[in-house]
């Protein structure tokens, strides 16, 4: 296989029996009680492509395992370790794409559970995932939490998670149908925050574009010759001024 095939591939959505696959790495007995679930995963996931800032997998993909080193997996094999991370990274990548294509079209991965013989959907641990994704760059989340209508906006998710909620805001979710409404509210707060981090997100890839343009030009020596053609050593020339002629 070519390696843009292979490369072609990690744009692939997971198929059910794919998502089944994840699901049972996360939930087998071989992860920590720390692991995120499924639909924990996809609201972390979320956050990260949704955020103010392109992070790199190795600034989030250990929170997935949990906070302690304990909790990171022993994988059995190198294939299956390499398996599960193009599982995890497919299924970010189908996120980025819905959100791109269309982020009103976006829908989070939520628990259904019964209810006095009633089904309800509960999203506490896609919102918790979210919130742990949030997290990962809290100070760069900053301008949103100080936005009267972003924080109305977040409201439907940090309910779902935050501890330290007013007496008020305790009341809003303490029936499985007050957080079944709430649930209802989140694919609108997801498309609301892509939106509104969208530039800031376009600004950060134009700096790394730029910071790595000039990276992949060989620093000059102080006493190499200057790069402007003079003849002089570069410290007796441009090193002067640090400007090129």
């Amino acid at each position: 296989m070519s390696k843009n095939s292979e490369n072609s591939e990690l744009f692939l959505p997971l198929s059910l029996e794919e998502l089944d696959e994840l699901d049972d790495f996360l939930m087998s007995d071989d992860m920590s009680d720390e692991t995120m679930a499924l639909e924990a995963l996809d609201g972390y996931l979320t956050a990260i492509v949704s955020g103010p800032i392109i992070l790199k997998p190795s600034e989030w993909l250990s929170g997935i395992w949990g906070p302690s080193e304990q909790g990171r997996p022993a994988f059995k094999t190198k294939a299956q370790a390499q398996r599960i991370l193009e599982l995890i990274l497919r299924h970010m990548n189908s996120i980025i794409w819905v959100l791109q294509d269309n982020p009103d079209a976006y829908e989070p991965m939520v628990d259904i559970r019964l209810y006095k013989s009633q089904e309800y959907v509960d999203a506490e641990m896609w919102a918790y995932g979210y919130m742990r994704g949030v997290e990962l760059c809290r100070a760069q989340w900053q301008p949103l939490f100080d936005d009267p209508h972003g924080l109305i906006v977040l409201r439907p998710i940090r309910l779902h998670v935050t501890g330290d909620l007013t007496s008020e805001e305790k009341m809003l979710t303490q029936t499985p149908i007050q957080r079944k409404e709430l649930a209802k509210q989140i694919p609108a707060s997801v498309a609301w925050i892509y939106r509104y981090w969208l530039p800031y997100r376009q600004a950060t890839a134009e700096r790394t574009i730029v910071t790595t343009f000039q990276r992949d030009h060989p620093k000059i020596g102080r006493n190499d010759p200057c790069p402007c053609g003079s003849g002089k050593k570069y410290k007796k020339c441009c090193g002067i001024t640090g400007i090129l002629h």
